[in-house]
């Protein structure tokens, strides 16, 4: 009974310091937000756009995450198809009789 009370009571602060975590990316979120709010222009080629640098800091570093995602997936599948062992197809061992 003591161990369900002490795994409850560990559930409990491990759920305070996941809120406590969040609480603190939020509030370094919306500080960057505030300090990267200025305009900025973006040219590629003939296209141009005026965006939030804060925003086009944050698309950028969710393209790069995505980027690196996709190469982690197929390196792994890589890896996994080559730690496979080919089954190789046996002859049948008993000879019919002709």
């Amino acid at each position: 009974m003591a161990f369900q009370a002490n795994l409850f009571l560990s559930c409990i602060n491990m759920k305070r310091i996941y809120s406590i975590v969040v609480l603190a990316i939020a509030l370094l979120f919306v500080v960057f937000i505030i300090q990267n709010a200025e305009m900025v222009d973006l040219t590629f080629l003939i296209w141009g756009l005026e965006i939030s640098k804060a925003l086009l800091m944050m698309i950028c570093a969710a393209v790069g995450f995505l980027i690196g995602m996709l190469a982690f997936s197929f390196s792994s599948s890589k890896k996994k198809t080559e730690k496979e062992p080919t089954k190789k197809i046996e002859e049948p061992t008993s000879h019919t009789p002709s």
